[in-house]
């Protein structure tokens, strides 16, 4: 039998939503693709390859036909909501119709962060992994120049945050009980975001979910050879694997990779410049999820 996903978390890129897709991974009756991020909806606007640094892992890792993206659900059981977390395909104003050809009933999920900050984490995430070479503010003047190029969207440093645009496409798609906007604050309570969640999945509560691991966090290495080190696969790794629950090593590993990173702050006349840039569509989303975000203009 066929088995299709009938939920998807669509972004935003750098918003928490590896974080999201390990915490309800978690829960029994949820099964979550093995390939994250396959980017199946978006591949039809994709280039045959992104040609950015480091593009080549995500070229590769994007699933373009319908059969190789069933076989990632092929592992089901008895689990209820099917899933994958695909960040760009909010990005992309064709996905939400896909999607919905695809599986009309399904539930989607967005997470939302300051697009200020969004825009520099992602900055931070190419230097995190040695791909960015320019300073921001020179990244944000060759942003639509490496998109011209076919960079993929992780580059796009300010262009993936103008959410209003985008998530107002899913809002006429798609029925106000199948799609759930949350932002990234409300990682904080994160009691509260999951009570949220599985209320919205329509899952049973009686499930403990471990959400102390913060994932893929950016920043800046203070020692790269250590950071490579824990971040690639290598034979040290491989061979102490056996002996270590997977649990306990991903905790670790994500523990000991969060404190080589050094959190770096942006200059404040660039933080000034994004917030006059993203101030109406930061505005006209406030309008359209119903929630106060001025906290995100302040000075």
């Amino acid at each position: 039998m066929e088995r299709k996903p009938n939920f998807f978390i669509i972004g935003a890129a750098k918003s928490g939503t590896t974080s999201l897709f390990h915490y309800i991974q978690q829960h029994p009756d949820v099964f979550m693709s093995d390939v994250k991020e396959p980017h199946y909806f978006c591949s039809p606007d994709f280039p045959e390859r992104f040609q950015g640094v480091g593009d080549e892992g995500f070229s590769d890792q994007t699933i373009r036909t319908r059969q190789r993206y069933l076989n990632l659900f092929r592992g089901v059981k008895n689990e209820r909501v099917i899933g994958e977390a695909s960040v760009y395909y909010l990005v992309y104003p064709n996905v939400a119709q896909r999607i919905k050809d695809f599986n009309p009933n399904a539930k989607m999920i967005v997470i939302l962060r300051n697009p200020v900050e969004r825009a520099f984490s992602a900055y931070m995430h190419t230097i995190r992994d040695n791909r960015e070479s320019l300073s921001f503010e020179k990244a944000l003047q060759m942003e639509a120049q490496r998109k011209e190029q076919g960079y993929q969207p992780l580059w796009w440093y300010t262009e993936v945050g103008y959410y209003a645009q985008q998530l107002a496409i899913y809002m006429s798609t798609f029925a106000p009980e199948q799609l759930k906007v949350f932002l990234y604050e409300d990682l904080r309570r994160s009691d509260m975001l999951l009570a949220e969640l599985l209320q919205f999945l329509e899952l049973r509560d009686d499930v403990v979910i471990d959400t102390t691991i913060r994932h893929n966090v950016s920043g800046a290495p203070k020692a790269r050879a250590l950071y490579d080190f824990l971040a690639k696969p290598n034979i040290v790794k491989e061979a102490v694997k056996p002996f270590l629950p997977p649990q306990f090593r991903q905790k670790i590993g994500h523990q000991m990779k969060n404190l080589i990173l050094s959190q770096i702050r942006p200059a404040p006349a660039i933080v000034d410049f994004l917030k006059s840039e993203f101030r109406e569509d930061i505005l006209n989303l406030q309008d359209l999820i119903h929630r106060d975000l001025s906290a995100w203009l302040e000075k």
